[in-house]
């Protein structure tokens, strides 16, 4: 998918429509009568739980799709595969539709876990939009086409860009106060560590030679200093 250079308008349409909708439902099921009507339906659904809960929830995910957009229409250069498209909005409903019933339905205040995931959530948002952003404007300028960029937020780690998706879903899972939504972040992580980083880092090794595994070899996949 890294190979492919159209434009790829519907497929970014059509993704950005999904995860519009996405949203739409969480709103629906957290501040909306979602969660009672699904109570209905499902009788293993609690009621609505702490409002301030789900009202963080909610804007966190409004936070996210507006990511999205500008990732979508502004940061991403290469093309968007149908498949991708297919592959991704499930994966968002199934995040959406877990955090929003098990954080929608807690009852209890929020403490101390909820504050630290919402120090998260605003961490890697940041560090995941401003290091798409650098890398963006810094190939804007034509000195710089066709060499690989590793300054700023990547000086650090070879893909902030997921490592602050990671930092900001935990955090989303922390707000939800539901230890099973622990899930997201883990599988999160072992889509990156198994699949995501080794296509990517392939394509650059691919596309930039030498100068990529010079990067490699100095830099974090993932975590800065870590891993």
């Amino acid at each position: 998918m890294y190979e492919l250079r159209d434009p790829s308008k519907a497929q970014r349409m059509t993704l950005a429509g999904i995860a519009g909708g996405w949203v739409v439902l969480a709103w629906w099921l957290l501040l909306g009568p979602g969660l009672r009507i699904a109570g209905v339906w499902f009788e293993w659904i609690g009621k609505p739980g702490d409002e301030i809960r789900r009202i963080c929830l909610a804007v966190g995910f409004s936070i996210y799709y507006f990511r999205i957009l500008f990732t979508e229409f502004v940061f991403l250069k290469r093309g968007v595969s149908w498949s991708e498209v297919f592959t991704i909005a499930p994966w968002l409903l199934c995040i959406v539709a877990l955090l929003a019933i098990l954080g929608g339905t807690n009852s209890a205040p929020l403490g101390w876990a909820a504050a630290v995931g919402m120090v998260l959530f605003v961490v890697g948002s940041w560090m995941n939009s401003y290091a798409e952003y650098a890398r963006h404007v810094w190939k804007l300028r034509p000195e710089n086409r066709g060499q690989l960029y590793t300054q700023g937020l990547f000086r650090y780690s070879r893909h902030p860009n997921y490592f602050g998706d990671l930092l900001s879903f935990s955090g989303l899972c922390l707000i939800s106060g539901a230890w099973t939504a622990t899930i997201i972040p883990v599988l999160m992580l072992m889509g990156f560590v198994f699949v995501n980083i080794p296509v990517l880092d392939s394509h650059l090794r691919d596309h930039y030679g030498s100068a990529f595994d010079d990067y490699a070899r100095r830099t974090a996949k993932l975590i800065p200093f870590v891993y």
